[in-house]
């Protein structure tokens, strides 16, 4: 289990009452980032209320609502709560914070071998947010390696670390200066590659079946692909949109790409 925020009751109602309106939003702030482990809600739910309790008259009124929350309550019952509250009296608080880690690690139902696993080459990717998500939908679907060329954020970035989720040290990655190097070391070794692009010469990603291990490039946010490096792949893929934007974001379209070239079907 992660671990336990807590106060002794001392320490506590010695401070301020500005100070202890922050540890309570603090408490829920760490509530909220352990929803799902039904042992932390058992032993911080009953630790929120006691600082409650300890707290200045006038937050009692505050934070009244604390009292109707229990161990026992039902999760999404305390999330709305705890929300709620955090969304009122904490500015700062970024709901981008959460971090799912339910499950993770848990045997699979699904066979656990992929059927061609996939060489992600990231080509000066800008985002390192985007970047994270990239390495989590990897590792999802067993890549056999990421490469980061260019500009493109690598770990141990803060910002690839938080999206990532803890699957930057489960995949094999490298970072090249020259993406055309790392194309040309792929080719050699006989793996084909494949660019995701909007490029007008595309072919739909859902046109394309796979059957064999293949490299995919994804490029720069808002340059794309340089056009010397769409030169030398082997095809060149697109993802069908039907509405006014023209694109998914780089990492929405990856997860989407990895499972199909990864040829894992829902079958």
């Amino acid at each position: 289990m992660v671990k336990l925020h807590h106060f002794h009751r001392e320490k506590f109602a010695a401070l301020t009452p500005e100070r202890q309106e922050k540890a309570l939003l603090e408490l829920l702030t760490a509530l909220e980032n352990n929803i799902s482990d039904a042992e932390y809600r058992r032993l911080m739910i009953p630790h929120i209320r006691e600082c409650l309790a300890w707290s200045a008259p006038a937050l009692h009124k505050k934070f009244q609502s604390l009292l109707n929350m229990e161990p026992a309550s039902q999760p999404h019952d305390i999330l709305k709560l705890a929300m709620h509250l955090l969304r009122l009296y904490k500015p700062s608080f970024d709901e981008n914070e959460l971090e799912i880690h339910r499950f993770d690690g848990l045997p699979h139902q699904t066979p656990e071998q992929v059927p061609f696993p996939l060489t992600v080459i990231l080509d000066n990717l800008r985002s390192a947010y985007n970047v994270g998500s990239i390495f989590r939908s990897a590792e999802c679907v067993k890549a056999e390696k990421l490469v980061l060329c260019g500009i493109t954020p690598t770990p141990p970035h803060p910002r690839v670390i938080k999206t990532s989720m803890g699957t930057e040290d489960r995949l094999i990655w490298s970072y090249h200066t020259h993406t055309e190097v790392v194309i040309k070391n792929l080719k050699h070794s006989g793996i084909p590659v494949i660019a995701l692009e909007t490029a007008s010469n595309a072919t739909s990603l859902f046109e394309y079946k796979p059957v064999r291990p293949v490299a995919v490039i994804l490029g720069n946010e808002a340059l794309g692909i340089e056009e010397g490096i769409l030169a030398q792949a082997d095809a060149v893929l697109s993802i069908p949109v039907y509405g006014w934007k023209n694109s998914l974001n780089v990492s929405n379209a990856f997860a989407l790409a990895a499972y199909h070239l990864s040829g894992i079907t829902c079958g």
